[in-house]
Formats: C-alpha cells, structure tokens, sequence
C-alpha cells in the first residue's frame, strides 16, 4: 500500500531521530571522558594535597576543609554518573520506540492515530533530553567553579608556606647572632689566656719572694747565732724577728689567695670551653639541617614539577575549550598566573640548591648585548600594563657570557621594580661602558629602601620586614641574581632612599668577545 505525504513525513522524522539519538549517544561518550579526566585531576590534585600536608603540618586544616569540598566534588561526580545512567536509560527507551514506529509502519493504515501519539511522546522525550543536558552543563560549571575555589585555597597553602619560610630566615638571623655571640666568647677566652700568663708572672714572681724568705730564713738563723752570743741586743732583734715573721705570715695568706684565683680561673676556662665545644655542635648540627633543608627542597622541587606540568597541560586545554566571554575564563586566567608563579618559585628553589652545592654551571657563549636587554625588557612589557619600561640607552657589544643567566637578573630586577613601585609608571634601564667594565643600571621611582637593610638584601629568604607582608614573595631573586653576577666576576651596588626609588646596579668585565 502506497504511503502518504503525512506518513513519508512522520517516517523521515523518526529517521532523523534516529540520526539524533546517536549524535545524542556520541556526545554523552565525549561528557562521560571529560568527566573521567576531570575526575583523574581531581585525584591528582588530591594527592598533591596530601603531600603539601606532609611538608606543611600548619595547614592540616585546610586540607581538612580541602577533602570535605573534594568529597562534595564527588557527590557531584556521582550525581553526574547518575544523570548519565539515566540518560543512557532513556536512550535505550527511545530505540525501543523508533523501532516500534518502523514496525508500526507496515501497519500504516491502521495506526496512524498510535503513531501521531508515539511521536508526540518522543517529541516530549526529546524535550527532557535537552533539560537534562542544559542541568548537565549546570553540573560542569559547579565542578569548574569548585576547581576554582581548590586553586584558590592552594594559593592559600603557598602564603603559608611562605611564613613557614619567613620563620626559617628568623632562625638564620638569631643563628648569626649566636655566632657574633660566640666570637665575642672567644674573645673572652684570649682574655682570659692573657690573665692566665699574668697569673703565672705574678706566681714566678711570688717563688722568687719564697726563695728571697727562704734566704732571709738562712739569714734569721744566723742572726739567731748572734743573738745568742749577743743576750745584750736580744730585746732589739726579738722585735725584729717579730716583723720579719709578720711579713712572712702575710705573704704566705697572699699566695693562698692567688692560688684560689687560679683555681676559680681555671674552671671558668673550663666551662668557657665546655661551651664552645657546644656551640661548635650546634654549629655543626644547623649546617646539618641546613644541607638536608636543601635536599628537601631539592626533592620537592621535583616532585612538584610533575604533576605541576599535568595540572598546566590540564589548564591549557580548559583555556581553549572555553568561552572567552564566560564566566569562568577569568578563573582560569588566574589559575594560568598562579601555576607560572609555582613554576617561578620552583625554578628559584631549583637554583639555590645548585649554588648551595657549587653545581650552578654558566652555559658561556658570545651574545648581543641589546639583544639581551630588549628581550628582557620585553617579556616583562607584557606583564604590566601599568608601568612603562624605557631603555635609555645601550652599548653594541658582543659579550662572552651565559645570556640565559644574564636575562634571568634582568627580569628579577625589572619585576622587583614593578612590584615595588604601584604608584609609579614608569622604570629606566640603561646600560654603558665604564673603563673595562660593563654597567647595567634599573631605576624605579617606588617605596625605597631602608639603608640598614641594604646590606641584607642578598641574604637567602631575607625580605624587609615593613613590606614583607605586603608584597609577594620568598626572598630568593636578589640571592640567585648576586650569585649569578660573581659567577661572570662582576659586582652588585644598590643606591635607595624610602619613598624616592631604588637604582640597582651591576657591572661586568669586558673580555676578549666583546
């Protein structure tokens, strides 16, 4: 029996469903993997956390808080199964009414009515199909917004990770001390040794008084002689005798009494040893620590890269799958910010315990040294919209030199000059020749310096402590920097006053590549 317009209608509107309900199957499968690598960094990031909990007991808290979120993301991870699973559920339903249509067909004639209700219902289906996937999207963004918030209490660890660091640079301080402390002990000892060799003068000299009494002795028997055979003057010679034993009494008490000062000389050099034989221990048990703090930082160090990599490739990839005008793509331009800062931080971690072990090799080749200048200030333009970073002048030179490490302190300096200056807008850079050296100046117009910090500031995790609360950072990049100078033989100069700008300068011998 030939098929009616109507009917050819409905029948191409059931294939088209068809066609639909597998789209509609593919891109479940896409969710479903999208939720299984959603869920794998969320396990990753899981872990990370127990680590970090590990290395950072203070923040037992946060982590605690961090799995109660973790354990909603789950719920909601479980909700997401569930929805899926009924979702494949009703594409099963459907395929079971698309093939009753294609039944129903042969029996056109006499169920066009059941048919016309059939399609009404997978119309209907179709419908809830779409309200469950707009409430799958709905889930997805809350899963985002929840790995915005994880990150967020991530960057929360990192400040307090960063007054666990805070705390070591106090320790290291009251470390100088205790050895000012036992350089003046030392002190205190020669001192003590000069008063010994005076002690022992002054016993030399009381032998030779013992040996002078003895010899009176000798001399008062003699005298006695004559007093016997001279009873006429005995009662002028019996006072005699009486004052020259008088004498002898009283230098006897005198060398007592330098004999107890000896004694009570001696146990105080005594215990004046005992504790630098301490302080010599404890010296030796802080370098100790001090060598496996850098191990520890070493190990962490790469331990975080790994994964730290994942979670960037995983960033990335939300980067270019969003939209640009949504909510969330500044969420996770702010994620981007915070994992090149974690690489910034490792990378300066990486490279004080190179120094601290005498591994910070220098890759020594002939550059351009504008070109390395206006890399420099380039890739730091791009990071401030607000200060405007001029180049004054520069020297056309060819320079034997590690131009990695050398960009490396520019961009230190350049960023430390931004940070410190939020009122200014504008940075000079200039560079010149001075004699047989080259000189790189950058000057900014922020919050200064104080002059008895100055000194300090090349100090591993020093930061000043009026501002060290307000700006970020670990106190690493003057450090690695000064230390990346007098590996290329050069020198650092810091000329600040508060509130008037800092000028940073550091200068380089010219050698034969130039």
């Amino acid at each position: 029996m030939a098929l009616s317009a109507r009917d050819m209608e409905i029948k191409k509107l059931s294939e088209q469903l068809i066609v639909a309900n597998k789209e509609l199957l593919i891109q479940h499968q896409e969710n479903e993997k999208l939720a299984a690598d959603l869920n794998l960094a969320l396990i990753e990031l899981e872990r990370q956390n127990t680590a970090k909990g590990k290395v950072v007991a203070e923040l037992t808290i946060a982590n605690i808080e961090l799995d109660f979120q973790n354990e909603e993301k789950r719920k909601r991870a479980a909700e997401l199964i569930i929805a899926n699973i009924e979702l494949d559920f009703q594409n099963v339903e459907k395929r079971k009414r698309a093939e009753e249509l294609l039944i129903a067909n042969k029996e056109l004639d006499f169920q066009n009515e059941e048919k016309e209700k059939r399609a009404a219902e997978l119309v209907i289906a179709y419908a809830q199909l779409s309200f469950q996937n707009k409430e799958k999207e709905k889930r997805a963004a809350e899963l985002i917004l929840a790995n915005t918030e994880l990150i967020f209490q991530n960057q929360e660890k990192e400040k307090r990770a960063a007054e666990l660091i805070i705390a070591n640079t106090e320790l290291i301080y009251q470390n100088l001390e205790k050895e000012k402390r036992a350089n003046e002990l030392i002190i205190a000892n020669e001192e003590l040794i000069y008063q010994n060799l005076e002690k022992e003068k002054r016993a030399n000299e009381l032998i030779i008084a013992n040996k002078e009494l003895v010899y009176q002795n000798k001399e008062k028997g003699k005298r006695a002689a004559e007093l016997i055979i001279a009873n006429i003057e005995l009662d002028l010679q019996d006072e005699e005798k009486e004052k020259r034993a008088a004498e002898l009494l009283a230098a006897l008490k005198e060398l007592d009494f330098q004999d107890e000062e000896k004694g009570k000389r001696a146990a105080e050099l005594i215990i004046a040893n005992r504790e630098i034989q301490v302080q010599k221990q404890e010296k030796e048990r802080r370098a100790a620590a001090e060598a496996k703090k850098d191990e520890f930082f070493n190990m962490v160090s790469h331990e975080f890269k790994t994964p730290l990599t994942n979670i960037k490739a995983i960033n990335q990839l939300l980067e270019k799958t969003a939209d640009k005008a949504g909510k969330t793509y500044s969420f996770i331009l702010n994620a981007n910010h915070s994992i090149k800062r974690l690489e910034r931080l490792i990378e300066d971690l990486l490279d004080v315990t190179r120094i601290n072990a005498g591994l910070i090799d220098l890759n020594i080749a002939e550059f351009n040294f504008t070109d390395a200048l206006t890399h420099s200030i380039a890739n730091v333009q791009l990071t401030s919209d607000r200060h405007r970073i001029v180049l004054e002048n520069s020297v056309s030179i060819k320079y034997l030199g590690d131009q990695f490490r050398i960009e490396q302190v520019m961009v230190n300096l350049l960023n430390n000059a931004i940070k410190y200056s939020p009122e200014a807008d504008k940075i000079l850079v200039k560079a010149e020749i001075s004699g047989d050296r080259v000189m790189i100046i950058v000057e900014d117009f922020g919050i200064g310096i104080a002059k008895e910090d100055i000194d300090q500031l090349f100090q591993r995790f020093y930061r000043v402590s009026k501002t060290a609360m307000l700006y970020q950072g670990i106190g690493l990049g003057l450090y690695i920097a000064a230390e990346i100078i007098k590996k290329h033989n050069g020198t650092f100069n810091i000329e600040s006053e508060p509130d008037k700008g800092s000028r940073f300068c550091f200068s380089l011998p010219l050698n034969a590549g130039a």
